[in-house]
Parts: C-alpha cells; sequence; structure tokens
C-alpha cells in the first residue's frame, strides 16, 4: 500500500494523482517511492541533489538510518531512479527522453533515460525551487505524486481565455496580468490533496478528495520524537509516534 511514513499503517487511499503541500518530513518522498509493490519501479525527479540530501540527514529518520541498504529495503530501494535536473528546460527533455528498451525500436535510445519497465509511481519533488528565490501481466497504470512544500507561496502569471467583443467594441489590451497563486490552479489537475501540518512535536496531514465534502476529508496525526543519537550520524534520530 502507498504511504509516506515507515510501516504500513496509515497508508493512502487509492489514488491516479496526489498533490502534497504543507511542511512534510523530508523522508516522505523516499517512503512515498519504496511503498511501491514488489517488481515495480518509481521515479523521482527532483530539483536540487543537495537540498534533498542536506534535508535527509538534517532530519534523521531513524527508520533510514536503521533499515537503508538491508533487507526488503536495498531490494526495493534498487526500483527506485532518482534524476535531478537542474532547471525545468532540462526537466521536460528528460520527461520526454524518457523510454522503456525494446530491442526491435529502430529510434536511437538515450543510456541515461532509457528504463527497463515502465513506472507504477512518478515523484516530482520541489517544483517551486525552480522559481522561487534560493530559500498480473497488464501493465499498472502510472501514478503521479508532487511534492512541494512552497506551493502555498509560490504566485506566477496565470493566462486567462481571451474575451471577444460581442457588438464590435474595441477590446481592452490595457489589462495586465497579475501574479496569483499557483496552488488553487495546480489542485484542480490532481485527485487528492494532502496537506501537512507539523509543529515542534505534533503533526498532522489533511488529505482532500477533489469535489468531495470537506467532511470526508483523512486527517492523521502524530508526533516525530528525537530519541538518542544514532549510530549513523551525530544528531538526535526521528521516530514517529502515533
Amino acid at each position: 500500500m502507498a504511504r509516506m511514513f515507515p510501516t504500513s499503517d496509515p497508508s493512502l487511499p487509492p489514488y491516479r494523482s496526489l498533490i502534497v503541500q504543507g511542511n512534510y518530513h523530508p523522508s516522505a518522498p523516499i517512503h512515498m517511492c519504496l511503498s511501491v509493490p514488489t517488481g515495480a519501479k518509481a521515479l523521482l525527479l527532483s530539483s536540487a541533489r543537495q537540498a534533498l540530501i542536506r534535508s535527509l540527514r538534517g532530519y534523521s529518520d531513524e527508520w533510514l538510518l536503521t533499515n537503508s541498504g538491508i533487507g526488503n529495503t536495498c531490494q526495493s530501494s534498487s526500483e527506485v531512479d532518482i534524476f535531478y535536473p537542474p532547471t525545468p528546460n532540462h526537466l521536460v527533455v528528460l520527461l520526454s527522453a524518457f523510454r522503456t528498451y525494446k530491442a526491435s525500436d529502430p529510434v536511437p535510445l538515450d543510456a541515461k533515460a532509457t528504463l527497463g519497465s515502465v513506472p507504477s509511481l512518478l515523484v516530482l519533488h520541489e517544483l517551486s525551487a525552480y522559481f522561487l528565490p534560493i530559500n498480473e501481466n497488464k501493465p499498472t497504470p502510472m501514478r503521479f505524486v508532487l511534492f512541494d512544500s512552497q506551493l502555498d507561496k509560490l504566485k506566477l502569471p496565470v493566462l486567462r481565455t481571451p474575451t471577444v467583443p460581442v457588438f464590435g467594441g474595441e477590446e481592452n489590451d490595457d489589462e495586465t496580468l497579475r501574479p496569483e497563486s499557483v496552488a488553487f490552479v495546480a489542485h484542480r489537475y490532481f485527485e487528492w490533496v494532502g496537506t501537512f501540518d507539523r509543529g515542534i512535536r505534533r503533526c498532522a496531514l489533511t488529505l482532500h478528495k477533489q469535489g468531495s465534502d470537506i467532511k470526508s476529508d483523512i486527517v492523521w496525526r502524530w508526533s516525530e520524537v528525537p530519541e538518542q543519537t544514532h549510530s549513523r550520524c551525530e544528531r538526535l534520530a526521528i521516530t514517529f509516534a502515533w
């Protein structure tokens, strides 16, 4: 089952697309990728390699520190491919270059963008960082997840359908494009919206299905507790208490 935490419970409801916003814990995208079914592949595209590594080291997820590189975790991580396109243009080129290998395919393939199989999960990580200042044999449908902790801060000009004069009047060309909230527009393209609210200790995640009543929202609550220093890092390791 898809999840954003070390354990299988709580697990996410069935989804085709999900946008995650708010101050989610840094290891959430990693747990999401590791939760794909055995034999399935996950792709993680992050806007900045060093920022991702730095946030994971700073957070010190106790489960990842203990289990990474061993047993089933090693098998799961081998099915996760991570790419770090440095600019929006690189991201577009990379997405258009992805192919699966077919011996009969006459089209030359880019070795770095050639995948062994079609991924069942695509995770985009921190897209707003590109624009904000630096601070069975049937194929399984691909699911799509966007993680972005600064989405609520991002404002860009949003193009609207031009108004055509009905009675021959002149069109007003003086209207300037005003930056508008991207989150409001982006939510319309996702089936589910997950919003994190993390305090010093108490945390919550609200999952809202688009078009449904807020009374049916799913809310998870937990605490992130610093435990004793782990052998793999000098900082206190974080555990999840439900």
